[in-house]
C-alpha cells in the first residue's frame, strides 16, 4: 500500500520534472502489482513504470516506447525527484543528449549543473549547450600507439574549453564566429 500511495506522488513529481525537460505533455504512471504474495530478493511487488510522451497517446512500458532521447531524460527526471533521498553520490550519463539538441539541450545542461550542486555529476555529451554547463570539461582522445588503441583523458584549461566547444559547434573548421558563439555558450551558463 505505501508503495502504491509513493508511487503516485513520484509519478507526479518526474512529470513535472519532464515538462522542464521540454516533453511538456508527457505523462508517467508507475504501477505496481502484487506477485502473489511471494517474497524474493527485491520484495514482493513488480513495479513497472509506464510512459506516454505524447497527448491521446495511453500509457505503455517506458522500456517499450520511450525513445533514446526521451529515456535520457526521464533518467535525468528521475534522478532529480530522487537527489534529496539517493545515496548515490556520483551519477554518470552517457548519451543523455541521445536524439536532442538546441533548447532542449540547453534545459538537459541546466538540470544536470543543478544535480550537480549536491552530486558529482559525470557527463559524456557530443553537445556544447550540454558542456557548457560543466565546472570541468575533460576530452576524451584516441591515439594509435605501436599499432594499439590508446584513450587518453585530458583536462582542458579555459581557453581549450573555448576551442573544444567551438570544434563542437563547428566541425573541423573552427572559425572566431564559432569560438565567440563557445564564449557565449559558457557566460550564459
Amino acid at each position: 500500500k505505501a508503495r502504491k500511495r509513493a508511487a503516485g506522488k513520484l509519478s507526479k513529481a518526474i512529470e513535472q520534472e519532464l515538462r522542464a525537460l521540454h516533453i511538456p505533455k508527457a505523462k508517467l504512471g508507475v504501477r505496481v502489482d502484487s506477485m502473489g504474495g511471494e517474497l524474493g530478493p527485491k520484495g514482493a511487488d513488480e513495479v513497472e513504470f509506464l510512459f506516454s510522451a505524447n497527448p491521446g497517446e495511453e500509457l505503455a512500458p517506458l522500456s517499450r516506447v520511450a525513445s533514446g532521447g526521451e529515456l535520457s531524460r526521464v533518467l535525468l527526471a528521475v534522478k532529480s525527484v530522487l537527489a534529496s533521498d539517493d545515496r548515490v553520490v556520483t551519477y554518470v550519463f552517457d548519451e543523455v543528449d541521445a536524439g536532442v539538441g538546441g533548447a532542449v539541450a540547453e534545459a538537459i545542461g541546466r538540470r544536470l549543473a543543478a544535480t550537480a550542486g549536491s552530486r558529482q555529476v559525470l557527463c559524456i555529451t557530443h553537445l556544447p549547450q550540454i558542456a557548457a554547463f560543466a565546472n570541468t570539461h575533460y576530452r576524451v582522445e584516441k591515439h594509435t600507439r605501436k599499432g594499439r588503441t590508446v584513450t587518453r583523458v585530458v583536462e582542458l584549461e579555459p581557453e581549450e574549453r573555448v576551442e573544444e566547444l567551438a570544434r563542437m559547434l563547428a566541425g573541423s573548421a573552427v572559425t572566431e564566429t564559432a569560438r565567440t558563439h563557445a564564449r557565449e555558450l559558457i557566460a550564459a551558463a
